[in-house]
């Protein structure tokens, strides 16, 4: 079962990622993700949710959590 602590968050010119990684051996349950395709596409949404994923990231990973339904024990 994932911790808190194994919450991450990748990011690049094209992407925006925030997961848990499971380690070497299991695929990374992707939390929420965005590509460069989808801020160009609707900037004022796309970059007001990514904006807020990332405070919530840094601040209250558990809020995030919450906010997008996700339980850390169904994972």
């Amino acid at each position: 079962m994932p911790k808190l602590e194994d919450l991450k968050l990748a990011r690049d010119n094209e992407s925006l990622n925030i997961y848990f990684d499971l380690g070497e051996d299991v695929e990374p349950y992707h939390v929420c993700y965005w590509h460069e395709d989808e801020w160009v596409e609707d900037a004022e949404g796309v970059v007001m949710s990514m904006l807020v994923a990332m405070e919530l990231f840094y601040t209250d990973k558990q809020g995030l959590l919450d906010k997008l339904g996700i339980n850390i024990n169904d994972i």
